[in-house]
Formats: structure tokens, sequence, C-alpha cells
């Protein structure tokens, strides 16, 4: 047995670290130029091994001087600084650029060339001190805590492998490299485990039960020295028994003493301790009835700050988008909160790592995993860098109805301590509970914008009616200015025309024109007096002259003043009236209200169809005739009138879509546009006269002519003085 245990001491180191290699790369699957290096490293470390072990042992085929062994064991000691330096630089610096590798490795090749044992002592020497010199370097510049307890685990990696190296390079012991063994163990346990045990609480607790120890080893014995000084002397004197004693003394007060040795040592390490049920019972009341978007951010916020001694905290409103090419987005905007004066935006896309994190895992995310953890190393860069650039250590998820609605957002404590399990379960517990409150404050807030565009809205509607009503009060201006300046040279023209048409010496020829002339200026009066009719009823100074007026007699003597024109289109033009009783009414409005409704049946009829007028005696009693009155019906089998339009061809200059612009002298021809006054004029009369007036049709069809019924319903006697109605302007639909 003697004789194999030197050689089991040389081969297990080497067994070590084969095995430590096989585990990387069983865990370590995932690519990541941390396990890229931790094999490198393991290689390395069995390569030197290997070396020195068969060296040692005497088996290489020529054997190797002092010089030749010294100069692969520096070879092998730099080549390892090199890789832990690199290790030191990447938990330093996370962005830091890979071309340090290269360079680095490439001087040593360089030097393993020249073969000189000094520039290679003087390089693996300079590379240590630069080691010790990046963890330095991190842990001022580092704020984040789980980062730095990383930091703090390479101090003893890097000890016990310069340690190793420096004992070698003095050929102190043999080529074993058990120090070395200990650090590629400790390294890849680093490597491999994402979140490591915290040095400040392993050191915490090591000093609590050191501490704790000590103190009862020193109770005991004052205990027993003591007993042994007062009852010593005495015949019956057992120490056991005053040890027993002791013990049990100690046993009672042992509970007590730790804890007080622990409130000490946390007071020594800034550790304040809370009651995680009262924080979670008060932030509930706190937030359970606020509404507001600000003061929810700054009650939240603050409770958790006050709590976990957090230095800043913000709030996030998340909210789901497509950007311009469609892709669905996540926008974050920071609630202005508790340490917080300034909004923060920020976007992620949807199918990245991270917002698929926080909307599938419902889980606290660290600063510290999206700077190390694998799964989040292929992350978009500009969200990386966002969420690093807010100087956070810890995101939770808010969730609503199974949507992602807030994001509570944590900078690190004021003790720089790292968040334990406990603060992140009381976290989540936190942000299951913010998500009602969020997502009432963030309707309350949509409702408060929408009120104010509400309120924007009306006031540009305010200002549009105004500006519209000035508008039409100009129009109206106009129209009646200019229907009375042209009425005097209209006049004065058709009396000239009507002269020469009685000069029976005029010319053939000549008495045409002036026939077509007169005809023209007959017809310009005739729009003339509709636009100053309109013109009275827009400003409300229209007169009705009332006396009595049969109905009846008066659609007749209409109706055969156009039975000319629907003849000329070959239409039946009938009346079917029974002698109606007589209403209080003006005579002249209503002969200009049945002319225009009877041509603008001829008109809209095509040649062959058929007009009829009917009408009937509506009864007294009647709720809306309470002296009875009449209806006048005025049917045709013309295009009709689409449901849409039958309300707005009632307004002044309304004209169908495909009449515009095809004006024509004519009266009667089929479909042919006039001013668009016609229909105005005749509501404008009825409701006047205190009645009614619509029409009923089934829709517009230029092939199956379903027809129109234009109903007219006119009290025996209105109420009060005439009355009329403002007319807007027609609106040019296509019917």
């Amino acid at each position: 047995m003697d004789v194999f245990l030197p050689y089991l001491i040389k081969i297990l180191p080497i067994l070590g670290l084969f095995i430590l290699l096989l585990l990387t790369l069983r865990r370590g699957r995932a690519q990541g130029q941390m396990i890229g290096l931790l094999v490198a490293y393991l290689v390395a470390a069995l390569a030197i091994q290997a070396v020195g072990v068969i060296g040692g042992l005497g088996w290489w085929p020529v054997a190797l001087d002092a010089q030749t062994q010294a100069q692969l064991d520096t070879m092998g000691a730099l080549l390892s600084t090199l890789l832990l330096f690199h290790f030191c630089l990447m938990v330093s610096l996370p962005n830091a650029s890979p071309l340090w590798v290269l360079l680095s490795l490439a001087w040593a090749l360089a030097l393993s060339l020249l073969q000189n044992v000094l520039f290679l002592f003087g390089s693996w020497l300079f590379f240590s001190i630069g080691a010790f010199f990046l963890l330095a370097r991190g842990a001022w510049k580092v704020k984040q805590p789980m980062q730095r307890n990383l930091l703090s685990y390479f101090y003893p990696i890097l000890t016990l492998a310069l340690l190793n190296d420096g004992l070698m390079f003095y050929a102190i012991g043999g080529r074993e490299n058990i120090l070395r063994l200990g650090a590629a163990a400790l390294l890849t346990y680093v490597v491999l485990k994402t979140h490591l045990p915290d040095t400040r609480d392993l050191t915490r607790q090591f000093l609590t039960y050191l501490t704790t120890s000590v103190l009862t080893m020193l109770v005991y014995l004052a205990g027993t020295y003591a007993a042994q000084v007062v009852f010593g002397a005495m015949s019956g004197f057992n120490p056991l028994f005053a040890g027993a004693v002791v013990a049990v003394i100690i046993s009672i007060v042992f509970s007590p003493m730790l804890n007080a040795v622990r409130s000490g040592v946390n007071r020594l390490f800034r550790i304040e301790t809370y009651d995680a049920a009262q924080t979670l019972r008060e932030y509930s009341t706190s937030i359970s009835h606020i509404l507001d978007l600000d003061k929810l951010a700054t009650v939240a916020v603050g409770i958790i700050m006050e709590a976990l001694e957090v230095r800043k905290g913000f709030l996030f409103i998340v909210d789901p988008e497509l950007n311009d090419a469609g892709h669905k987005i996540y926008r974050l905007t920071g609630v202005r909160g508790a340490g917080n004066q300034q909004k923060i935006t920020g976007v992620l896309a949807g199918d990245s790592q991270i917002a698929r994190f926080f909307v599938e895992e419902h889980d606290v995310l660290l600063q510290y995993d999206l700077d190390f953890a694998q799964n989040f190393l292929d992350a978009p860069i500009s969200e990386r860098r966002w969420l690093g650039s807010l100087g956070l250590d810890v995101y939770v998820p808010i969730h609503s109805k199974g949507e992602w609605i807030g994001l509570l957002a944590l900078g690190p404590t004021g003790s720089g301590r790292r968040y334990t399990d406990e603060d992140l379960d009381l976290l989540l517990a936190i942000a299951s509970q913010t998500g009602v409150a969020l997502e009432n404050a963030r309707l309350v807030e949509n409702l408060k914008k929408l009120n104010t565009q509400i309120r924007e809205a009306y006031a540009y509607l305010d200002k549009a009616n105004h500006d519209l009503a000035t508008l039409e009060l100009t129009k109206s201006n106009f129209i009646s200015i200019a229907s009375h300046e042209l009425r005097t040279p209209l006049t004065v023209a058709r009396g000239y025309t009507e002269m020469l048409l009685e000069n029976d010496s005029l010319d053939d020829a000549i008495r045409g024109v002036v026939k077509g002339i007169h005809k023209s200026i007959l017809r310009l009066h005739e729009i003339m007096d509709s636009m100053f009719d309109i013109a009275q009823l827009d400003a409300r100074t229209m007169e009705l002259h009332r006396q009595e007026v049969f109905v009846t007699d008066l659609l007749r003597s209409v109706a055969q003043e156009l039975s000319g024109a629907a003849a000329e289109r070959h239409q039946e033009f009938s009346l079917d009236i029974p002698q109606l009783f007589s209403i209080k009414a003006d005579p002249n409005a209503l002969r200009k209200l049945f002319y225009h409704l009877m041509i603008n049946a001829i008109k809209f009829t095509p040649d062959n169809g058929k007009v009829t007028v009917t009408g009937r005696q509506i009864s007294a009693n009647n709720r809306d005739l309470p002296e009875g009155g009449v209806e006048i019906i005025v049917s045709d089998t013309g295009v009709g009138v689409d449901k849409a339009f039958q309300e707005i061809i009632f307004t002044k200059f309304y004209q169908p879509g495909e009449l515009l612009n095809r004006h024509s002298t004519g009266k009667t021809k089929f479909k042919g546009s006039g001013v668009g006054l016609g229909l105005a004029l005749s509501r404008g009369i009825v409701d006047a006269h205190g009645g009614k007036i619509w029409v009923e049709s089934e829709g517009y069809d230029e092939e199956k002519f379903p027809g129109s019924d234009f109903h007219i319903i006119l009290p025996t006697r209105s109420q009060g003085e005439s009355k009329t109605v403002r007319m807007a302007s027609a609106m040019k639909v296509k019917l």
C-alpha cells in the first residue's frame, strides 16, 4: 500500500480535474463565453497536471532536464493565469470586447516561442497583478450586490491558483497541484451555479455561530471554575455534577444569547429586519382605494423602499402596441413615483427573451440574470443596455386577468446587501396585490384622458358651430340682398320683352328670340322669388297673410297649371281629392308649396309614368291637430328617394350627386337639375303654418322605379304667430 500511495496522490488531482471537466461539459451545454473559458481552464490545468505527473514519474521517452521542466511549468502557469485574468475581466466588465482574449493568447504564444523563462515569469506576474486589479476596480465600480458577490468569489480562486504557482516556482513540495485543483473546483462551482450564496451572509452566519460558540465555551469554563472554587472544598463535591448544572444553565440562556449575538452582527453588517406580513398588510391597506396613477406609484414604491431600504424605484405602465412593421411590442412608461422625478420610457420586442419571461413566467427578473444568465445573452442588446442604464436590481411583473400590465422596478438596497429569497417572495406578493389597483387606476386615467379629449372636441365643435352660424347668416344675407337687387332689373327686362311680344310688326325670327329671352327671364324671376322666400324664412321675416283657403280648389288650380308639363312627358297626372274643409292659411304660400311638390314629382318620374295627388280630412281631437286639419299626398312612380337621404332632401341647395353640373333651363326634364330650393321652401312653408312634411319611399332605383310619396299635413287653424325654421345648407350627397 505504501508503494502505491505516492502514485495515488499524484494521479488523484488528474481524476478530480477530469471529473470537473465532464461535469462542465454535461451541465454547461448552453454555449457562452464563461462556459468556454471554464472548459479551456480545466483542459489547461489537466494538461499541466498530466505533464507534471508524467515527468515526475519518469514516463517520458526522453528524460527532461530541470530547465525544460521549469519552462513547461512556467508556460502552464502563465496559460492558467491568462484564463483567470479573462474570467476577472468578464465578471467586472460584462460588455468588454473579446479582443482582449485573442491579444493575450497571442502574447503568451509569442513568449512561448521565445522560450525565455524570465519573460514567461514576468508575464505571469503581470497578469496576476492585473487580475487582482480588475477585481478591485470592479468591486469599486459595480453597484449591483449580486455582481459584487460574484467578484468576491474570485479572490479565493485567484489566491489558490497563484499560491499553487508560487510553490511550484520555488519547488516547494511535489507537482501534485492540489491548490490548483481547489481553485478549479471553486471556479467550476461559480460558473455553473447561477445564483451564488451571498458571501456577506456566509460571513455573517460564520461570525454569529463562532461568537456564540466562543461565548458558550467561556460561560462553561467560567461556570465550572466558579463551582470548583466555591464548592471544591466540600467533601461531597462532584465535578461531573457541577458540569451538568452549568450545561443546563447554558442550554437555558443559549437561545437568547444566540439572538443577541445575531442582532449585534446584523448591526455590524448594517442589516435591518422587517415583518413581511405586516408590510404586506400595510401595503394592501394603503393602495386599496387609490385611483390616481401618480399617487399609486408614490405610495407603492414608497412603502417598498422604506421596508427594504431601497434607494430608488419605478412603476412602469406596460402597453402592448404594433410598431410600423406590424410587429408586437411592449411600451414601458414610467409613472412619476418615489425617488423618480422624470418620465422614463422604453420598448421591448414582443418576441424577445425579456418580454417573454415577463409575460409567461410571472416571476422576478434580476439585473444580474440579464448580465450573466445564459438564456438572456441572446436578448436584444438595446433592451439589455436600456435596462442596465436604469441602475436597477430587480424587476417584478404585474399582471391582471392574465395580461402583463405593469412592471415594478427597484434599485440596490441602501446597505448594499442583495435581495434575499424572502424579499423576492414579498415583492411577488406585492405585485399580485398591485394588479387590481393598477388596472383600476389605468381605467380612471384613460377616462380622464377621454374626458379631456371630449372637452377639447366640444370646444372645437362650439367654434365650428359658431363659424357655421356666421357663415349661414352671411349666406342668408347675401341671398336676401342678391334676390332683392336682381328683382328690379328682371322686372324691367320682363316688361320690355312683353312689350316687344305685343308688337305685331315684329319679325317672326326676332319674335322667336324674344320669346326665348322672355321664357328665361320668367325662369330667372321664379328662381329669384324662391331665393327671396328662402331668405325671408331664414330671417323669420316672412309674413303669412292667412285667410280661408279651400285646399281642393287650390290643388286643382295648380294641377291645371302643370297639366301641360305632364302631357309633354306623356305622364298620367290625376287628382283624387274629395271636397276638403277650408283651412286658415296663406293661399300664395300654399300655391308655391303644391307647385314645387308637383313639379318635383313630374321631374323625377320617367316618361309614361304616373303622378297622383290625393288628400283626406283629419278629424278634430287629434293629438297633434286638436282642431283637425288636412293631409295631402303627392305620389309618383319615379326613381324614389334613398332612405338615408329622406331628410336631407329638404335642406337648401341640395343636389343629388349625379345631377351636379347638369343644369337645364327646362323645369320638367327628367332628372333635370334645378337650384335646389323647391323642397327646402316647401318645408319652410309647411313649418310656418305649423304643419309637417315628409317623404316615404322604398329607396332609389332607376330601373324598378319604386316611386315616392310626399305627405303634407296642415292644421285647420295654426296656433299663434307664423313660425319658420332656419334651414341648414344642403349636403351634396349622391342618391
